[in-house]
Order: structure tokens, then C-alpha cells, then sequence
């Protein structure tokens, strides 16, 4: 059993590979695939039973264009414009072929359901009207067609001809439409496993999150109960309100970060996108952190940004919460080395980095960090401090910019985080 999902998983991956993880653009990938190889089979039916030419060039057409589509969809990015591309020339591609194919008398009926099943699984709800109104709409134009103009679509050269191509093309419909099912039930599963998860980490989000919570609030309740004693030296008492300090800033940015995924849950996290010198604020940034950085520890944290100007369009609190968390993080899992801040520029973005030689990250656990209260240890023998966050809120922000985030890293040989913020 455990073969066979691997050789499944395998397969999955070979067809719809990395960049496909919405249910719509996997729902397309496996629907131009299966039409694909349909196209291929009537293809040679077409031949085989002696139906006119043009109707077999046209089928010919149909794979190159498919497979087109397909591929174009397996290797770039998908968008709801270019579903509404598509979706028209189907029509416009299925007209033509029921036309071809004797009208009603053929098995291209069956295939206006199909597309109709398609359309409303991939566009949202608000456009299911518009969709509803242009298919009867071109289907009443076809009835009027075949109504007044049935001499101009023809008829079938035999009875066996018409038994045959009727028959095959609702085997081919039942095939098209068991990938729909197929591709929806393996949806519910997938978002009924998440459902599931995201339930076991909400709780282990509040356990974690009560621990959080009262460490540094004890500190600060027991260091501020010490300041009261009039037996403790001021030398000790400076120690005490540098504590008290540090602990309250951790809680103020605990709390900040809650009610940040609490606005993100409610769709109520806005940013406020300027223009931003970004290059002092990453210096500023990089000196406060290196200066929070432990004694026990032997890091060092700079800023390799050689240009003297880095005008961005961000949200400039949120920017800095950004570099704010990746930092953090960094310095909580590198106990020697080099934490480094680094800029580069390509034609479309600017591509910000924050690279560490910390304890890195498992392959498998890359995919999952960004993912809500997903916290991981790499390291069994020493716990560290968090919540599982903070690479969250980053994701999100990265993307209210227009930009996405993610990590390369090798266990023990440290990681890099790469954000991109358009030019």
C-alpha cells in the first residue's frame, strides 16, 4: 500500500508539478489532460468509422490545442482571465465540432453539460449567472440552427456510423466527467485532512501560546516584586528593569502579532503602500538586532546591500515587520556565524534575502513553515521560544505587497529566506 501511494504521489506531481496548488488550476490541468487524450481516441474513431475529414482535422486541431493548454498550465502560471479565454474558445471549439458532428444526432450533446459542470467548478458564484445565461443562450442559437438549417449540417453516411460515434463519445463523456469527480473528491479529502491539522495545531497554537504568555509575565511580575526590596543593591536593580524590559517587549510584540492573525482571519489587515529608502531602515535594523543578540552566542548580523539608495513601494511598519521576524528567527537558530541582509534586482522584482548559518531546515518541513502555527524544532536536545507565527505573518504581508516568499536551506548547513517586492 505504501508503494503505491508513492507511485501515486509520483504521479500527481509529474502531472501537475509544484505551482498547481489551487483545486481550480489542478481541476484544469487533469481536464485539458483527459480532453487531450479523448481528442486522440476520436480522433481515430473518426477515421475508423468513415466520418467526413474535415470532422477528423478538427479532432487533429483539438489535441494540438489541448495539450497546449495543458502544458502551458503545468509549466507557467494560471489566472482567472486566462480562464475566461479558454472557456469562451471551448465554446466556440465545441460549437464548430457539433456542428460537424450532425448536431443533435451526434454525441456532442452530452459535452455542453460537461463544459457547463466545468466552468461553474472553476469560476466563482458571482459569475455562475453570467456563465448560465451565455451557454443557453448559444445553445438556443444552435437549436435555431439545426431548426431552419438542418440541411447544412447533414447526416451520418450509415445507421452503424451514428450507433458507433453516439456510443463512443458518451464513453468519452463519462471518462472526461469521472475526472472531475476524481479531481473534486480528491480535493474534499485533501481540505478535510487540512481541516483536520489546522484543528490539532489551533490547540497546540493555545498550549503553546499560554507558555508564551506567562514566561514573560512572570518575569515581569517577579523582577518588579525584587525592585520593591530595599535590600537589593542598584546594580542589581538595573539588571532587574533591563529584564523587565526585554520581557515587556516580547509581550508587547507577542500580543501585536496575535491581533495581526486575528485581522488576517477577518480580512481586516490593510497596509498602505509609499515609496521607502529601504537602505537605511535594513541598516537600522541590522544594528538593533546585533545588539539583542546573546552573549552565549557568537553571531554576527550585517547588511550586504551595496547600493546607496533602495526606493521600494511597500507599506513601511509592515516592510520592517518582515525583516523584523526572518531576523528573529534567524538569530534563535544560529549560534555561530554570519546572519546577512542582501538585496538583488531583476526586471520585474527586487528580491530581498536574509541568510543564516544556523541549524537549517528538513526538505520535508520547507513546504510547511509558512503554513498557520506551524512551529518546528529541528533540534530535539534544545527548545527554543515562539509561537509559529511570525513566518506566516510574513507570508501574508509579502503577498498584500504583490510579492511571495520562501526558504532554501539544508539541515545543519544553515537557511536563506527570499521575499520579492515588485518593481
Amino acid at each position: 500500500m505504501k508503494k503505491f501511494n508513492y507511485y501515486l504521489s509520483n504521479l500527481e506531481n509529474l502531472i501537475y508539478g509544484k505551482s498547481a496548488d489551487r483545486f481550480e488550476d489542478r481541476l484544469f490541468l487533469i481536464t485539458s489532460l483527459s480532453i487531450t487524450l479523448v481528442l486522440i481516441l476520436s480522433t481515430y474513431f473518426n477515421w475508423a468509422i468513415g466520418l467526413d475529414d474535415s470532422l477528423v482535422y478538427l479532432s487533429a486541431v483539438g489535441i494540438v490545442f489541448y495539450l497546449a493548454l495543458y502544458l502551458y498550465g503545468r509549466f507557467v502560471s494560471l489566472g482567472g482571465s486566462f480562464y475566461w479565454i479558454i472557456s469562451i474558445i471551448s465554446l466556440i471549439y465545441t460549437d464548430f465540432i457539433w456542428f460537424l458532428n450532425f448536431a443533435s444526432q451526434g454525441p456532442i450533446m452530452p459535452l455542453f453539460v460537461v463544459l457547463y459542470a466545468f466552468l461553474i467548478l472553476v469560476f466563482d458564484k458571482k459569475y455562475i449567472l453570467s456563465i448560465s445565461i451565455l451557454l443557453f443562450v448559444n445553445l438556443f442559437g444552435l437549436f435555431l440552427v439545426e431548426l431552419f438549417y438542418s440541411e447544412a449540417i447533414g447526416i451520418y453516411p450509415d445507421i452503424n456510423s451514428r450507433v458507433y460515434d453516439n456510443y463512443i463519445g458518451m464513453v468519452f463523456s463519462f471518462l472526461v466527467i469521472y475526472s472531475f469527480i476524481a479531481a473534486i473528491k480528491k480535493n474534499y479529502v485533501h481540505e478535510y485532512e487540512r481541516a483536520k491539522m489546522s484543528d490539532n495545531l489551533k490547540s497546540a497554537f493555545v498550549a503553546n501560546m499560554s507558555h508564551e504568555i506567562r514566561t514573560p509575565l512572570n518575569a515581569i511580575v517577579g523582577f518588579s516584586s525584587l525592585m520593591t526590596d530595599p535590600d537589593i543593591q542598584e546594580e542589581d536593580k538595573k539588571a532587574f528593569e533591563s529584564q523587565i524590559q526585554l520581557n515587556s517587549d516580547y509581550l508587547l510584540s507577542l500580543i501585536e502579532d496575535i491581533i495581526d492573525v486575528s485581522k488576517i482571519e477577518s480580512n481586516q489587515l490593510t497596509v498602505k503602500l509609499v515609496d521607502v529608502d529601504v537602505v537605511p531602515l535594513i541598516k537600522q535594523i541590522t544594528q538593533s538586532f546585533q545588539l539583542t543578540v546573546p552573549q552565549s552566542k557568537n553571531v554576527q548580523v550585517i547588511s550586504n546591500i551595496e547600493n546607496p539608495e533602495l526606493v521600494v513601494h511597500v507599506d513601511r511598519v509592515r516592510f520592517e515587520q518582515i525583516l523584523r521576524n526572518l531576523l528573529s528567527n534567524a538569530i534563535k537558530f544560529t549560534d555561530d556565524g554570519i546572519i546577512e541582509v542582501g538585496c538583488q534586482k531583476n526586471k520585474d522584482f527586487y528580491i530581498f534575502s536574509v541568510k543564516d548559518s544556523g541549524i537549517g531546515i528538513h526538505l520535508e518541513h520547507q513546504q510547511v513553515i509558512f503554513d498557520r502555527f506551524r512551529k518546528i524544532d529541528n533540534n530535539k536536545q534544545q527548545l527554543y521560544r515562539g509561537t509559529g507565527i511570525g513566518l506566516f505573518l510574513s507570508k501574508q504581508l509579502v503577498e498584500m505587497f504583490g510579492g511571495k516568499i520562501w526558504v532554501e536551506s539544508e539541515l545543519n548547513e544553515g537557511s536563506t529566506f527570499y521575499f520579492t517586492i515588485p518593481v
